[in-house]
């Protein structure tokens, strides 16, 4: 059921963000079909795989984890063009993935002390 719903999901959100990219412009449909379309879906079948008391705690972290997923996405974007400028290929993906890493260890452990 959880891959039926995902499934549905995602093929709706293509289809939607396919029509705003036409009507709008590619970075609003861009936008729309990479992130909310992929939250929304986890916070959705995380709901339904979870009840009881911690539920709330659960679907909690899980938007504190993908709006930190989204900030680091975008500091790596940002900093990207400059590191690979001025880096080898093979150092600056290095950098890059250590600098996520350092990201998502982080928030890691900050959802774990709440």
């Amino acid at each position: 059921m959880d891959l039926v719903l995902k499934f549905l999901m995602g093929g709706f959100a293509v289809s939607f963000a396919t029509w705003l990219t036409k009507k709008v412009g590619g970075k609003a449909g861009g936008f729309l079909a990479g992130f909310p379309a992929v939250f929304t879906s986890a916070l959705i079948v995380g709901a339904l795989a979870h009840n009881g008391p911690h539920l709330d705690r659960i679907l909690r972290q899980m938007a504190m984890g993908g709006g930190v997923s989204l900030i680091a996405g975008m500091a790596v974007t940002l900093i990207a063009p400059y590191v690979f400028k001025h880096q080898r290929f093979h150092w600056a993906f290095g950098s890059l993935l250590l600098f996520w890493g350092t990201v998502a260890g982080l928030t890691v452990a900050v959802m774990q002390s709440l």
